[in-house]
């Protein structure tokens, strides 16, 4: 399943806002303040209506440097000019003259391609090392990985000038200052009459619980839902011993609850994730209950399964058929070609002119941080015979299966099959194959799924939940297999797959309707056994024991 998220959109952050904008104070910087903003730069303000910064929006050389500008010009490089946070106290606005004194000596300095400082946030903590103080007795730099690079800074102006609240600046302040200031709009809560407002919060914790619950987990995005967590527990230990009223304070502890839940959800289904190889969303685990690692866990340890695979569905090329033609193999120190990297060891002698030029040498050290350097692309022969496998099995046909759940399938029998029928489905996925299951037990008693969507896994996790504890019927489930093979054209060289415990008994007459309608349509069927001593052979092609 492929959901592209950006990891920019911060559901916290209009949270915040909200309970800055409304309930808490706002401030004028003083001078060594520091000021951020939500999605924008931070600096450090020096007194008289300036600040000290680097203009993150520049593409120019002229851009980059470190640059004295007006409140005014600052503001307008945020995206959202009204988050503009000071760092503070309980009193207010806090001064540091020796970190005014240090973001003075940084003016002018040039940073060409962000060698000297890779964001605004590193030229303030720069900055913030001038500050003798220590109120939390760590004078490190702290490298938390859940904390954001705003979030760092955060930590740091913390314990060098005893920054223990931030608060929204005051921009009135500025705005009676210069009569030319124009702020970009954007969404302003104070513009909301009372009983809107109430709807309104009302409406955005419903939108945020709903998107963290709705997002595909991976590494990436839990790297960001850690930030989130972190963000959002240190504002509320920042706001507690505030007058904010209780619902609201309910909303952040609801948010943090949230975010916990997701975060040791997917550290406990973190394997079973990684052995699907799908992003699923914190509902989808809920959904798919204990069941879903149990299953996970019986697929990685039957080594079985697998050979299940290699026996379904024909296709155009079969994977025991040779590829009679020729490939031409590479050598493993053949040139294949350029590319773009930061292999120095495969670099073109062009690139290194660069170094030998003053001006042009940040220009390659530039290239080489991302990775485009022009280099040569060597290829080798692993890689092309890796290729030829993939396509011989990609080319595999489609596969019904009939999976028993009859009562004496209950157990460890049911457990291995629909381990095996999971494994199938995410085989299929890869190998772009459909997949049909009939799910059945006694006579009349079946349900089916197609499975040929990107949501595949997780709908077929939660229809292997349903089973009947009855008697077996396997004539039913393999008559509808065969109207499947018949009606569906894409399901035309498919093959039939029974999973049972082993006593698979069909009528004579059925047996001859069988055989014939495998004539005709040239499918095969293949029997897997779990777990039984004995195993009715007479109508499969092959059975396999798991």
């Amino acid at each position: 399943m492929k959901i592209e998220i950006s990891l920019t959109s911060h559901l916290v952050k209009p949270i915040k806002y909200y309970i800055n904008s409304i309930y808490r104070k706002k401030v004028a910087p003083r001078k060594g303040s520091i000021i951020y903003s939500d999605f924008g730069p931070a600096g450090v303000y020096i007194g008289d209506n300036r600040i000290v910064s680097i203009n993150e929006n520049g593409l120019s050389a002229e851009d980059d440097e470190v640059k004295c500008m007006t409140m005014e010009e600052f503001i307008k490089n945020s995206h959202f000019p009204e988050s503009l946070y000071v760092s503070s106290n309980e009193e207010g606005a806090i001064e540091n003259i020796k970190v005014a004194e240090a973001a003075e000596k940084y003016i002018g300095e040039k940073n060409k391609y962000r060698l000297v400082f890779k964001d605004s946030c590193s030229l303030v903590k720069k900055c913030l090392d001038y500050s003798e103080e220590n109120f939390f007795g760590n004078s490190e730099d702290i490298t938390e990985s859940n904390l954001s690079e705003t979030g760092l800074l955060k930590q740091k102006a913390k314990n060098k000038t005893g920054a223990v609240k931030w608060f929204l600046q005051d921009l009135n302040y500025y705005k009676s200052a210069s009569d030319e200031l124009e702020l970009e709009k954007a969404f302003s809560i104070n513009e909301v009459s009372g009983n809107e407002k109430e709807e309104f919060r009302k409406l955005n914790i419903g939108k945020i619980i709903k998107n963290y619950e709705e997002v595909p987990l991976n590494d990436d995005i839990m790297k960001h839902l850690n930030k989130e967590y972190r963000e959002m527990l240190d504002f509320f230990r920042e706001i507690n011993s505030e007058k904010i009223p209780d619902p609201v304070m309910k909303i952040v502890i609801k948010i943090i609850r949230v975010l916990e839940e997701i975060i040791l959800g997917y550290e406990h289904n973190e394997n079973s994730i990684k052995g699907l190889g799908g992003d699923f969303t914190f509902k989808q685990l809920k959904e798919m209950g204990d069941e879903f690692r149990h299953l996970v866990q019986e697929m990685n340890r039957n080594r079985h399964i697998r050979d299940v695979l290699k026996r379904l569905g024909k296709g155009s090329t079969s994977v025991e058929k040779k590829d009679e033609s020729k490939v031409a193999k590479i050598k493993k120190d053949e040139l294949f070609g350029i590319n773009k990297s930061g292999n120095i060891s495969r670099i073109l002698p062009s690139e290194l002119l660069n170094l030998e030029d003053e001006n042009l040498k940040y220009l390659f050290y530039a290239k080489y941080l991302e990775n485009s350097l022009l280099t040569y692309e060597i290829k080798g022969k692993d890689e092309i015979e890796k290729n030829e496998t993939e396509e011989k099995i990609s080319n595999k046909g489609p596969i019904v299966v009939c999976l028993d759940t009859s009562g004496s399938m209950k157990g460890t029998p049911l457990l291995r099959a629909k381990a095996l029928v999971l494994s199938i489905t995410k085989i299929l996925r890869e190998e772009n194959r459909e997949l049909y299951v009939i799910l059945f037990g006694a006579k009349g008693q079946f349900q089916e799924i197609s499975l040929e969507g990107e949501e595949d896994i997780c709908r077929a996790i939660k229809f292997l939940k349903k089973s009947y504890e009855g008697g077996t019927d396997f004539e039913t489930p393999l008559r509808r297999g065969i109207e499947i093979i018949s009606e569906k054209e894409n399901y035309r060289k498919a093959d039939i797959l029974m999973v049972t415990d082993g006593s698979c008994r069909i009528s004579y007459q059925f047996k001859r309707v069988l055989k014939e309608e495998k004539e005709r349509l040239d499918f095969k069927i293949y029997t897997v056994i779990c777990e039984a001593d004995r195993v009715e052979k007479d109508f499969s092609d092959g059975v396999i024991v798991i």
